[in-house]
């Protein structure tokens, strides 16, 4: 018995194609490689001097054209290409397969091919290539029918017409597929990311032209001007109990194109992943250095290669980056340890910045620590340059404020260090004996400036001279206007007044869109967005006193939850928010979203939350609150007496202490190893 021959249409529905123009062009991605190829066997190390590719995109006729002056379809060629999932391509990390991919973008593709023979004896055929017929797959045709005669001595003209209907508006170069960017731009840069390795290698030839309808451009000589090589590295990792080795080539990008620091896995010579942006932990902006013509602004574009890498039978993903292994001391994915290892790189790479980064912030911390002298503690007994040394060398002034602000939580009292069996007595006596004199002073400037806050607050909330209290000096208060926190930082704002966690988030905006703009005039905006770890609060401040709600008015000011519940959905729908610098902050579907409407408690407002079938409760104040399982929204109606008696209350605990009020003395007596068991059943 026999295998029967592969089901090919179902391989090629099967298979996988990047997102987007990367997508579209994979056919042509397939084609040009496979004509690298074709020169390269018969150019050996000329490529550059007198290989020849043209690529032609028509818009007009929606079809694409590749002519190279390679070998042609001579007779091992042809019957690698008549094969299948042949092996041929094997050694240059080929799997036999890319012709095919021509089928998941376009109906129809021809061939044109002349070929030397042994005897120099040249030869040519034009056909119509059908891989899923069952008896002739390269039907010959007229020599002026599809792609016509080829137009060099030897070599392959490719011809791709028909596209699909899903991919057929890539071809109007002027419409949405482009996002504003023109379409020629966008097809060079892909090109040049895609066929990077190739270029660095000088396996590209001098002339390597795209014409674009009317457009002329010289690949190669694009490929010269935009980049320059920055450097190289060699790595290793232990995996499965074997040294694999890992190379680094870092290349400068200028930023005509390219808007941040990305990174590519290649498997064999062959991009074999999307473009990873690393500009996190590296530098969010562009590098400068002075060149000929003036500063030159560059981004770093990283190849990483290495025969341990294997990649997806469409080759748009590699398959075995997510094992995870150990260096260092730090067990995380190979993928991970080769993203840091760049990073490092291009830190070291780029010395000079590095030094001043850290020099900046090192200023920072010593900053924070004058204005605010609680957080002093956070440093411990290291200094301001051995605490930045650890952090992230992008960490902003809000981020480091952050770090000192856990750091001073633990390294409070060093608890471990009790025995289960040490008594109360000693408990206290370490907690006196543990705070600082310093410590002490930071607290009452601490209490001190928020107790001024708090009585700024409640002035607000009373009726104005003019008429009613403003919601905008409210807002103001806490938070500034139309700012977010890549433009002011933690010292800038109250956001304690709602919830002390709140002063160090990751991300806060006020008065903006999820697109990060500004309100404009008759849009609808976030009073204040909080992003912070896992977890999303969007706020809704109602001028003091107002009342007038009602349901049914959508996004009218007098419907908060209608308001609240909109921007909800547009955050879902888009699945991250923009800050004012354009950086996305990706919220996940899991995120817990938290809103919050602020309002004064009145019977107006009581009513509306009973007719939208909230929750009333007075514990503590009186709040509503409701969830939405739909949006995973779980939204919270709170009187702003509440927020200030709150805001009183906790600060109220620093006041007794520092006034020696504190109640420290109401304590039970015993172990410490005993109190977990208090109040059990005997």
């Amino acid at each position: 018995m026999k295998h029967k021959s592969i089901d090919l249409a179902s391989e090629v529905k099967r298979a996988t194609l990047p997102e987007g123009l990367h997508g579209f062009l994979f056919p042509l991605f397939e084609a040009v490689s496979n004509s690298l190829h074709s020169i390269e066997e018969r150019w050996g190390g000329d490529v550059e001097q007198h290989g020849r590719i043209e690529i032609e995109i028509s818009s007009g006729d929606r079809q694409i054209v590749i002519a190279d002056n390679g070998v042609g379809f001579d007779d091992i060629n042809l019957a690698a290409f008549l094969t299948p999932l042949t092996g041929n391509k094997f050694e240059r990390g080929g799997k036999g397969f890319g012709r095919f991919i021509a089928f998941r973008i376009f109906r129809e593709v021809f061939y044109s091919s002349r070929q030397a023979d042994a005897s120099s004896a040249v030869t040519g055929g034009t056909y119509g290539y059908k891989p899923f017929a069952t008896d002739d797959n390269l039907v010959e045709i007229g020599a002026d029918d599809g792609a016509g005669e080829h137009r060099f001595d030897t070599g392959l003209t490719v011809l791709m017409r028909s596209p699909l209907d899903e991919a057929a508006d890539y071809f109007d170069l002027s419409g949405q597929r482009y996002l504003g960017e023109a379409a020629e731009d966008a097809i060079v840069a892909a090109l040049l990311d895609h066929f990077l390795i190739e270029f660095i290698q000088q396996k590209i030839p001098k002339q390597s032209i795209l014409v674009i309808d009317d457009a002329r451009f010289n690949l190669y000589d694009h490929f010269k001007d935009s980049l320059l090589v920055g450097g190289s590295r060699t790595e290793y990792l232990e995996i499965g109990q074997k040294s694999r080795r890992f190379d680094f080539s870092y290349f400068k990008v200028g930023e005509a194109q390219a808007k941040k620091h990305r990174l590519y896995f290649y498997a064999n010579n062959r991009a074999a992943s999307d473009l990873e942006n690393i500009s996190s932990g590296v530098n969010d902006k562009p590098f400068v250095e002075a060149s000929e013509t003036g500063l030159r602004r560059y981004f770093y574009l990283v190849a990483v290669s290495s025969d341990f890498f294997v990649s997806s039978q469409s080759r748009d993903r590699i398959t075995n980056l997510h094992g995870k292994v150990v260096r260092d001391g730090v067990k995380k994915s190979i993928r991970d340890h080769l993203v840091a290892l760049a990073k490092q790189h291009i830190l070291g790479i780029e010395s000079a910045y590095t030094s001043e980064r850290r020099a900046k912030m090192v200023a920072d911390v010593e900053h924070l620590i004058a204005v605010d002298p609680l957080l002093r503690r956070g440093l411990g007994d290291r200094s301001p340059e051995d605490f930045v040394r650890k952090r992230s060398i992008t960490e902003t002034r809000e981020q480091l404020a952050q770090d000192l602000f856990v750091e001073r939580f633990r390294k409070k009292f060093d608890f471990s260090k009790l025995d289960q069996n040490a008594s109360v007595e000693q408990l206290e006596h370490l907690v006196k004996t543990q705070i600082p004199a310093d410590a002490k002073e930071a607290l009452a400037v601490y209490v001190a400036y928020r107790n001024h806050v708090i009585t700024i607050f409640r002035e607000l909330l009373k009726k104005q001279e003019g008429g009613l209290a403003t919601e905008d000096k409210v807002h103001a208060l806490i938070y500034p206007r139309y700012k977010d926190s890549d433009e002011i930082d933690y010292s800038s704002h109250n956001l304690w007044l709602l919830d002390d966690d709140l002063a160090y988030a990751q991300y806060i905006s006020s008065d903006r869109t999820p697109d990060g703009n500004h309100r404009a005039k008759g849009e609808y905006a976030h009073d204040l967005l909080v992003n912070n770890q896992n977890e999303l609060m969007v706020v809704e401040m109602k001028r003091p006193q107002k009342t007038g709600y009602a349901t049914g008015l959508e996004s009218s000011t007098n419907n908060p939850v209608d308001q609240l519940k909109r921007q909800i959905s547009d955050i879902r729908t888009k699945g991250r928010i923009k800050t004012s610098a354009g950086r996305e902050v990706v919220v996940p579907p899991d995120t817990m979203v938290r809103g919050y409407v602020i309002a004064d408690w009145n019977d107006s407002l009581q009513k509306y939350l009973q007719m939208e079938d909230f929750v009333i409760t007075n514990y503590g104040g009186q709040m509503a609150y409701r969830y939405f399982q739909s949006l995973n929204l779980m939204l919270e109606v709170v009187a702003f007496d509440r927020l200030v008696d709150r805001a009183t209350n906790r600060n109220e605990a620093f006041v007794q202490m520092l006034e020696g009020r504190s109640s420290y003395d109401r304590k039970p007596k015993g172990t410490l190893g005993s109190l977990g068991t208090m109040g059990e059943p005997g």
